[in-house]
């Protein structure tokens, strides 16, 4: 798989013509992103080299920009470089970034491109073959199967008196006027009989077509593998809280809750999830830093697909963290139902004001503890 998909500012174009250039010596087939509409999604069998500067950096595409190279990265196809020193954004702040700042240095550093290319696609045909016949990879999974289930639309046949008479009085009244007029000598008790049964039969048609109502019904989900985890108890029957999401997208209590919080809040967060596990609810929560391991973002973009709800700690620590950026956008992408928890006063990023402006929260900046663990606790049972 020698293609790469170049995600660069069209202010950057001068340095991505170079970059593009090299590594077609190289071998590689390179599109680029039109970033006059936008940044289309990269291609299944596509790496993505997101290259970041300070004209992105301050770009009203900039939100886009890194929920692409993200996309990329839950996919374990993003290859990220630099071409300054411009801050790099939360969600990506602490990914290795090659340097391409120094361009006569750009000859030698498009090695670390391919070199870091050739580590992707090894990475991923060792997936493949450890994978065997259970389920695939996130990288392998096409947009189908990423999608949610959706609902599809099916005309349900009901019959409807109202069209069915006024039809069957049509049809009766015209066939008795041609009957009188085709047969004047013929028995008025004959036409009439007549007139009646092909107006029965007329109106019964109308009154099934007529019947019709359109229902909507889910569509069948792919079939995914789902970690083992222990069976759930019923859930609480009442909530401090109002269902914001649509029925498409309705609580399933069998489901896990991903809770996803910044590590110097633990000692708030711990002891709501494990309240909440108490109430019988299923919590998949990070507490060993399984981010420090190689296949940390398959296992977090698997946990996120798996659940049902993704329950989002806010505070100023989370705000600023590049692991809850990155979570945040998977579960956005993913359709699963957020539930943004608010634990201080912090103010709200645009990064993730654009993810929660329309949620509805839940306000724990006041609560006792042993009041936060109810709050919640009823919360995830709705």
């Amino acid at each position: 798989m020698r293609q790469i998909y170049l995600l660069v500012s069209e202010a950057d174009t001068a340095a991505a013509s170079e970059i593009e250039g090299l590594l077609k010596q190289r071998g590689y087939q390179v599109r680029r992103a039109d970033e006059k509409f936008g940044y289309p999604p990269a291609r299944p069998q596509e790496i993505t080299l997101a290259l970041w500067s300070r004209s992105i950096e301050m770009s009203a595409k900039q939100i886009l920009f890194t929920n692409r190279a993200i996309d990329a990265w839950t996919e374990g196809r993003l290859i990220f470089a630099r071409l300054d020193h411009a801050m790099l954004p939360r969600g990506l702040g602490d990914v290795e970034a090659i340097d391409l700042s120094f361009a006569p240095g750009r000859v030698a550093a498009v090695w670390k491109i391919v070199d870091a290319a050739q580590e992707i696609d090894k990475a991923i045909l060792a997936r493949r073959g450890e994978g065997g016949g259970s389920a695939p990879e996130p990288e392998e999974m096409d947009e189908e199967e990423r999608a949610p289930p959706r609902r599809k639309a099916r005309v349900r046949r009901t019959f409807s008196a109202a069209p069915a008479l006024i039809v069957g009085l049509v049809a009766a009244a015209a066939f008795m006027s041609l009957g009188f007029l085709a047969m004047p000598a013929s028995s008025n008790t004959m036409v009439a009989a007549a007139a009646l049964a092909w107006g029965s039969v007329a109106g019964a048609v109308a009154g099934y077509l007529g019947g019709g109502r359109v229902v909507m019904e889910r569509a069948a989900a792919p079939k995914r593998a789902r970690a083992s985890m222990p069976a759930p108890a019923a859930p609480p029957a009442e909530s401090a809280i109002a269902e914001s999401d649509s029925e498409l997208f309705a609580s399933d209590p069998s489901a896990p809750v991903f809770v996803s919080y910044s590590r110097r809040d633990g000692e708030v967060v711990y002891p709501m999830v494990a309240e909440v596990e108490a109430a019988g609810r299923s919590v998949w929560i990070d507490r060993d830093e399984i981010h420090a391991g190689g296949n940390w973002a398959g296992m977090i973009v698997r946990a996120i697909r798996d659940s049902d709800t993704f329950c989002l700690m806010c505070s100023a620590e989370a705000f600023q963290s590049d692991n809850v950026r990155r979570e945040i956008y998977i579960a956005d992408k993913y359709k699963r139902k957020l539930l943004p928890v608010r634990l201080d006063f912090a103010e709200m990023p645009e990064d993730f004001e654009y993810f929660l402006i329309d949620r509805q929260w839940l306000d724990l900046t006041t609560a006792d503890p042993v009041e936060r663990a109810a709050r919640l606790a009823a919360a995830l049972a709705r």
